[in-house]
């Protein structure tokens, strides 16, 4: 941006080719209003990369959560585990489902900081037939850090009508 025009004292203006200001370099105001933008946009980007990453965790916790159920669900329909009401029963941690055993010995050894999921099992007796099987898998957590959970339920046929 050029200037040709330039005022007297008195207010009047006179054309001066020789007066020509040229703008190259940026003020100081405009730097720092940049950096505040970048700043601001650094710091927003951040702050999803973090929450993307948290909602990958819950994720993948959530997916544990129902496999775990899923199994124990299995589990207590062949009758390897009884089929009566339990709470917070320690699950041993392991990626194959057939392994998945309950962890007894952490409980009994004082280790229950170490159990990451729990499960609890409630049967009901719907109707004189007729039970109904429900697995709540959740993370070995505090309430305040909402832990993971994943809460399954069948149905079940008795044998004796």
């Amino acid at each position: 941006m050029e200037r040709h025009r330039s005022q007297l004292d008195n207010g009047k203006t006179f054309k001066n080719p020789d007066f020509v200001i040229s703008r190259s370099a940026m003020t100081i105001l405009e730097v720092m209003l940049a950096l505040v933008i970048l700043g601001g946009s650094v710091a927003v980007v951040g702050e999803l990369s973090r929450q993307s990453l948290q909602n990958a965790r819950n994720a993948a916790d959530l997916t544990q959560a129902q496999l775990l159920a899923e199994s124990i669900l299995a589990k207590v329909r062949l009758g390897i585990i009884e089929q009566k009401s339990a709470y917070d029963i320690p699950v041993n941690n392991s990626m194959n489902a057939n392994d998945i055993v309950v962890d007894t010995n952490a409980v009994n050894e004082g280790n229950a900081s170490e159990v990451l999921w729990l499960y609890s099992l409630e049967v009901t007796e719907i109707e004189s037939n007729l039970l109904e099987w429900a697995v709540t898998v959740r993370r070995n957590l505090p309430q305040e850090q909402h832990p993971a959970a994943c809460r399954l339920v069948r149905w079940a046929a008795l044998d004796n009508p």
